[in-house]
């Protein structure tokens, strides 16, 4: 069996302005350092064998001192990063209505088969994401995986693997700095933990 234990990084400025940023960087916000306190803290009971980040650096930022605390080197997966919103990375939703009426109404049309101008569509990153988590489990056999990415990321990592499909992305709310935990077992998944914030004072 291996467990999963599933972060989205602390809250960011560019999510509090509801600006996409899936592959560009964005800073941590004030809020955002102290939900990292109260994560790390949290985590603490958690035995945790191995860390896996984005390349992004508010995922490396959000776990670095439970990597410290416990001496464990980082590993960065590009293959975890948020879907790329090419194009619209910086804006937000009512800025694309308004700028790219077109586009925006074939957000709406096309839903998961829509593909940000020179970015990724959901199903690109779902088959991005299901790769790499599939050789991770393959890799750590026996042993608890703490993954810091982002919101879509972890959704498609839960769809994968209770579904095999990309179908159930948008039934799992995934909030910032939350924790949910996952115990795969001969490929049969079971959640544990979903979408935990009890921690957060804020």
């Amino acid at each position: 069996m291996i467990k999963l234990i599933l972060v989205r990084h602390a809250i960011t400025e560019d999510n509090k302005s509801k600006k996409l940023s899936g592959h560009i960087d964005s800073v941590l916000s004030e809020e955002g350092k102290n939900q990292i306190i109260e994560l790390t803290e949290f985590l603490q009971s958690q035995s945790i064998d191995k860390i896996y980040t984005t390349t992004s650096s508010r995922t490396k930022h959000t776990v670095e001192y439970i990597a410290k605390q416990r001496n464990i080197d980082i590993t960065e997966k590009d293959c975890l990063k948020e879907i790329s919103f090419g194009d619209f990375e910086g804006l937000d939703f009512n800025e694309i209505k308004v700028k790219y009426p077109e586009e925006f109404q074939k957000m709406i049309d096309k839903g998961y088969e829509y593909r940000y101008p020179n970015g990724e569509s959901l199903i690109d990153s779902y088959n991005r994401v299901s790769k790499e988590i599939k050789e991770i489990i393959d890799d750590n056999d026996n042993k608890t995986i703490l993954i810091c990415s982002h919101g879509g990321t972890i959704r498609n990592i839960i769809t994968y693997l209770i579904s095999n499909s990309y179908e159930y992305h948008w039934n799992f709310k995934i909030d910032n700095c939350s924790v949910t935990i996952l115990e795969v077992d001969n490929g049969f998944t079971v959640v544990s933990s979903m979408n935990n914030t009890s921690f957060l004072k804020n």
